[in-house]
């Protein structure tokens, strides 16, 4: 019988199938990873290794994969009153848990008039559900061996802080989210996948992906959910094609689905068959011909911008200028070089919240003028509201594939951007890949945004030959 892990549960969070394939599968049955995965995953064991080494902390010994051998080590080391331990075990019968760091506190215990409580060492910016229920997990493993729930837990976040909460806030969850693997576990059948965000970076996506393909999947569709799929093909419509050609005779037919949702979804089928979006008749339209498209990569680890671009018109014919800001306190200079000498009130198009979000940030310590925030606009909700997709689209690069039919990742991985930074080219691969996004962002705003209102409808959803090219 497969054990239960801490790694289970902070899978099912993201996605339960996810779970369910890693409780079934192999690991070597698993994609490889990407050379930007490894990348992550490196720094994420070189960070945790920083972190320890700098704390008076003991490991337990025990033959590697001897899991009761390094419960017993671990019992000892905690009955021995030890301040700190690294990488203990915890288990039981179908529970395995290897927290990062036990830390002892005062509180009478079966250990004595001590006990211990549950750090996880984490490189987010910020505490995420995911994290906190696997701490939890890792506790109700504690409390077996010390006879006591400890009261805190608690996540290292990369900027060294510790974010503590009260463990009982989070037991019943985590003990709903074990529950509910130990199921997945004993009938792995009742497990589909779903497309969501995620999906494209998960070691499973060359299963998951062609799975969903041949059975025609209701998540493929734009705005689709599991309780609208649910309701949906119990209603007997099961199917993408079903999905399309949709006319339910009254709200018991369609579920109690609103009919606006029922709508949507329709079209969005309609869209995923044709393999290209149906752009939106809109009465009116902002005017953004004299816009500049705005665009940054980033390291989300280092928090800091390796490269920031504009091209200036909003066109694949604009001019393209960039900036490869060398450490954070040169970010904001070089964003202010390259927009400052663009027309006063030009608008700012920018893709998703991230720009805007760190233009707000270092604003607050810099002398920014307090008209441009009004000049930002976000790309991406007017792209969502323009058209439906084939697919649904979330990040740039859906927008470009199910938008323009695109290779998003023909100059690069965006996740790579930080891993280039090593390596020899550097420079010129963020150039690249910076231009690429931003004559993308162009094209979408082009076949999308300033589509002809009476192509809307059309055998290709209003997308011009040269957007699909």
């Amino acid at each position: 019988m497969r054990r239960i892990t801490g790694t289970h549960v902070y899978s099912y969070v993201k996605c339960p199938h996810l779970a369910a394939l890693d409780l079934r599968l192999a690991r070597s049955e698993r994609r490889p990873a990407h050379p930007w995965e490894e990348f992550a995953a490196r720094r994420g064991r070189e960070f945790e290794d920083v972190y320890v080494a700098g704390l008076d902390a003991v490991t337990p010994a025990y033959p590697e994969r001897d899991f009761d051998a390094g419960a017993a080590a671990t019992e000892e080391l905690l009955r021995g009153g030890a301040a700190l331990l690294h990488q203990a075990v915890l288990k039981d019968e179908d529970r395995l848990g290897l927290p990062d760091l036990l830390r002892k506190v005062e509180g009478e215990s079966e250990l004595g008039a001590h006990h211990y409580e549950v750090l996880d060492v984490k490189t987010s910016a910020r505490t995420r559900a995911d994290q906190v229920l696997q701490v939890v997990f890792y506790s109700r493993l504690l409390e077996q061996v010390q006879g006591r729930l400890p009261e805190h837990g608690a996540i290292i976040l990369k900027d060294g802080r510790e974010e503590r909460f009260l463990v009982r806030d989070y037991l019943a969850a985590c003990d709903e989210v074990v529950g509910e693997l130990r199921r997945l576990r004993d009938a792995a059948a009742d497990s589909r996948p779903f497309l969501q965000l995620g999906c494209s970076s998960c070691y499973h996506d060359h299963r998951c992906m062609p799975e969903l393909a041949a059975r025609g999947d209701l998540s493929l569709v734009q705005g689709m959910s599991k309780g609208a799929r649910a309701i949906l093909e119990a209603a007997g419509c099961a199917t993408v094609e079903d999905l399309a050609t949709f006319h339910p005779d009254g709200p018991r037919a369609r579920g109690n689905l609103d009919t606006a949702l029922v709508r949507r979804l329709r079209k969005g089928a309609q869209a995923q068959l044709l393999g290209a979006p149906l752009v939106e008749r809109r009465p009116t339209a902002e005017n953004l011909d004299k816009a500049a498209l705005v665009h940054a990569l980033s390291d989300p680890f280092a928090d800091r911008v390796l490269a920031f671009g504009v091209l200036f018109p909003a066109t694949p014919a604009g001019a393209f200028t960039y900036a490869l800001p060398r450490e954070v306190g040169d970010e904001w200079r070089a964003f202010g070089e390259l927009t400052d000498p663009l027309p006063a009130r030009t608008p700012l198009l920018h893709f998703g919240e991230a720009l805007h979000r760190w233009h707000e940030r270092h604003a607050f310590s810099e002398a920014a003028d307090p008209a441009i925030e009004g000049r930002f606009v976000d790309l991406q909700k007017r792209l969502r509201s323009a058209a439906t997709y084939p697919a649904p689209v979330v990040l740039l690069q859906d927008f470009v594939q199910h938008g323009l039919g695109r290779d998003p990742h023909r100059d690069g991985h965006v996740s790579a951007a930080a891993m280039w930074c090593g390596e020899d080219g550097a420079d010129e691969r963020l150039v690249k890949k910076l231009n690429g996004d931003l004559l993308d962002m162009a094209d979408l705003k082009a076949a999308i945004l300033d589509a002809d209102a009476d192509a809307v409808g059309d055998a290709h959803g209003g997308v011009s030959d040269e957007a699909r090219a």
